[in-house]
């Protein structure tokens, strides 16, 4: 796309964006904030739903000392071979000149329409509708209390930690993502190690174990309660698919997962007491429930909306031309699978206050919507030297821009928009 005749000015302007301030200033630093990252993950909304099966994980341990170790290991396993997977994953696009910010696997439909499927499914075996083992994957998921349930459960906390930064993980991961890419998965291990690190000392240290409570009939009812996270968490991704592709994919993945509990429950019934080719025919129907995964990567995605709060969609050219005018311009770069972002916009963003703040100051309100993959808004990240979002910039006239931290509060934003004013 042609520049704005203006755009030469703007470019130098945003080509002085300073990295944020809390970058660390070597790997020592990094290890640790990444560490300090995956502890705060544990905290996170979006890492909830694997407390759960956490929880059921621990109360299962409470039987010995040796199956809580197990538990503890295996879990951190899965949470470190899954971190080593990304990292690996980032690395490679790097070398093959590809940009790639965190969570951007969660900008492809049939990734998220899957981990749809795989949330909705832990949940039906929670609730008892089939039980995993046997000839669906050995125990596929945390649903069972053996290694391979361990492990997979630690695989998922990964996952679905994607849509979360923690406000210490940011710095971490922007130097795990230009630093050698040795360096980068020790970072990514690092931040592995500290979302394992409470499960795992409750597994090792046996003073923490013995608090755990005994096992007994309540874990029965504990397990069933825990599948209604699982549904939770199903039909947030199929609200985050639907605003990429529309309701028709939503609707697709429905009746895909509807096929999918029928399949799951006349195979747990087969297994029992039905012949072999009748497991098998179950099988196969869970087989075709999966196809909308693929049929979600035929459809286009929405026409865009126009924006509720106002707000002026982002391009480059639009920016240069407002920096231009010498005008104040408040940059949000969101993402709807951004549950960080989400709760930025729904506690300030959206509120009267900020709202009066902008006609105050005469600021304009950007967003830039980085839902599905967007070069325009990636080079934006890259310049900034974020690692993916939310983003806040602040534009004001003669000075480099500000970048606000990821967790923001109405006096956060107030400052910035007054100092950028006031120049």
């Amino acid at each position: 796309m042609a520049a704005a005749p203006d755009a030469s000015a703007g470019n130098a302007l945003r080509s002085r964006a300073p990295a944020p301030s809390a970058a660390p200033s070597g790997l020592a630093a990094a290890l640790l904030l990444a560490l300090l990252g995956g502890l705060v993950l544990n905290l996170m909304p979006c890492v909830l739903p694997i407390l759960s099966l956490k929880a059921l994980g621990l109360a299962q341990s409470g039987e010995s000392r040796q199956r809580a170790r197990s538990h503890a290991l295996w879990y951190t396993a899965g949470v470190l071979t899954a971190f080593a997977a990304v990292g690996g994953l980032v690395a490679a696009l790097r070398a093959a000149g590809e940009a790639a910010g965190w969570g951007f696997q969660l900008q492809q439909p049939a990734f998220v329409a899957a981990l749809a499927y795989l949330m909705f499914a832990v949940g039906l075996s929670l609730s008892g509708v089939y039980t995993l083992g046997g000839g669906i994957g050995g125990g596929l998921a945390a649903a069972r209390s053996g290694p391979a349930g361990d492990f997979l459960t630690g695989v998922l906390a990964c996952v679905v930690a994607s849509p979360c930064i923690a406000p210490f993980m940011g710095p971490a991961l922007a130097y795990a993502f230009a630093a050698p890419a040795a360096r980068g998965l020790l970072v990514f291990l690092a931040l592995g190690l500290g979302l394992a690190l409470p499960f795992l000392l409750i597994g090792l240290v046996p003073a923490l174990a013995r608090r755990l409570p005994r096992p007994g009939a309540w874990m029965e009812t504990l397990k069933q309660l825990l599948a209604y996270p699982m549904y939770l968490t199903a039909v947030w991704l199929l609200w985050v698919l639907g605003r990429q592709r529309g309701v028709d994919a939503v609707a697709l993945v429905l009746a895909g997962a509807t096929l999918l509990a029928l399949a799951l429950w006349w195979f747990e019934r087969a297994r029992w007491r039905g012949p072999r080719p009748v497991q098998a025919a179950a099988l196969l129907l869970a087989a075709l429930a999966l196809a909308p995964v693929w049929g979600v990567t035929r459809l286009e995605p929405p026409g865009v909306a126009a924006q509720a709060d106002g707000a002026v969609p982002y391009s480059p050219e639009a920016l240069d031309r407002l920096r231009a005018e010498n005008r104040v311009v408040f940059v949000n770069m969101t993402a709807d699978w951004c549950v960080t972002c989400k709760a930025n916009e729904r506690n300030v963003l959206a509120r009267d206050g900020f709202r009066e703040l902008l006609q105050r100051t005469g600021a304009v309100y950007m967003k830039g919507d980085w839902t599905n993959a967007d070069p325009r808004i990636t080079a934006f990240l890259e310049e900034h030297k974020a690692v993916g979002v939310p983003l806040y910039v602040v534009y004001g006239p003669g000075a480099p821009p500000a970048v606000l931290p990821p967790v923001l509060t109405p006096a956060i934003v107030q400052d910035a928009l007054l100092r950028a004013a006031a120049r």
